[in-house]
């Protein structure tokens, strides 16, 4: 399987989280705290079946990377939730997809990676589409919410530049890691809040939340986590909008959400800018082969 394929999918997965979180009767944080925990769990028992041997050589090299990419996860989710409050749902979360606005322009500079006019031009019809979709409605802003939500914004974009710079870990370690790391942000989050750790007390939710955990948190993130150091930060950028956009396609499939014809414009704009911006201008036969 593609890098490429593997990111798009498990950007579909966590598409469908708010679908099988509105059968879970818990708050947002304590789900996420929950899928940490648990996802944590189970890549470990992953580790330990498959007899992963870790090179200690690299993993020390790299540690500081991976503490950092870690904490940016738990952090950018925390931030979130806190936006989450503060300020209206769409508000918050189209600060918080500024992140990738934040790479793109970064790339050059941070991972010396040169970006094309159609990079750009796709991220604008990205970005359009994703105002589109999201809906701003309920514009309900605060100074802090904003503030909020533009620190989850960063501390997302620095997980994917974290990522971007590890070199040597493979997928299911690097995925472990950082899951872990971010249990140990997550927990404390909750519990400070006024939250609870634990599953909910109906059978049908504990179910809902364990797959939750398992599939779209432990297989979704080992897909997210082991393509992305491999892609350019245009493809992860562009592409990271299939995330929001394929959520509030779900949500209107499977929950009966209306999606109207703004929505679906947005959604249309957001995949063509995607699509757009991964294309590159027909030159000479040599330098496409250059590009291979």
């Amino acid at each position: 399987m593609g890098d490429t394929l593997k990111y798009i999918i498990s950007l579909l997965i966590f598409g469908t989280n708010g679908v099988f979180a509105s059968h879970i009767d818990l708050t947002s944080a304590e789900i996420v705290c929950m899928r940490t925990l648990v996802g944590s769990a189970a890549l470990i028992l992953v580790l330990l079946i498959s007899r992963t041997r870790l090179d200690w050589a690299v993993m020390k090299r790299e540690a500081p990377k991976l503490l950092a990419a870690g904490v940016c996860l738990g952090v950018n989710w925390a931030l979130l939730f806190e936006a989450y409050k503060l300020m209206s749902v769409s508000m918050a979360t189209l600060t918080y997809y500024t992140a990738p606005v934040i790479v793109l322009l970064l790339s050059p500079v941070l991972l010396k990676e040169k970006q094309s006019a159609r990079a750009y031009i796709g991220m604008a019809a990205v970005v359009t589409g994703m105002v589109l979709a999201v809906g701003l409605s309920d514009t309900e802003i605060s100074a802090s919410g904003l503030f909020v939500g533009l620190g989850s914004a960063v501390f997302y974009a620095g997980l994917i530049i974290f990522n971007k710079k590890i070199d040597g870990v493979t997928g299911l370690t690097l995925t472990t890691v950082e899951m872990v790391i971010a249990a140990c942000v997550m927990a404390p989050y909750v519990l400070l809040t006024g939250g609870r750790i634990g599953f909910p007390a109906d059978t049908e939710g504990t179910l809902y939340l364990l797959f939750l955990c398992l599939v779209n948190t432990g297989l979704a993130c080992w897909l997210y986590f082991s393509s992305m150091n491999r892609l350019s930060a245009r493809t992860v950028t562009l592409f990271g909008y299939v995330d929001p956009v394929s959520a509030l396609i779900f949500s209107a499939i499977f929950l009966g959400d209306r999606l109207g014809a703004l929505q679906l414009l947005g959604a249309v704009l957001v995949f063509a800018g995607a699509a757009y911006g991964q294309t590159k201008p027909a030159g000479r036969l040599g330098d496409a082969r250059s590009d291979i």
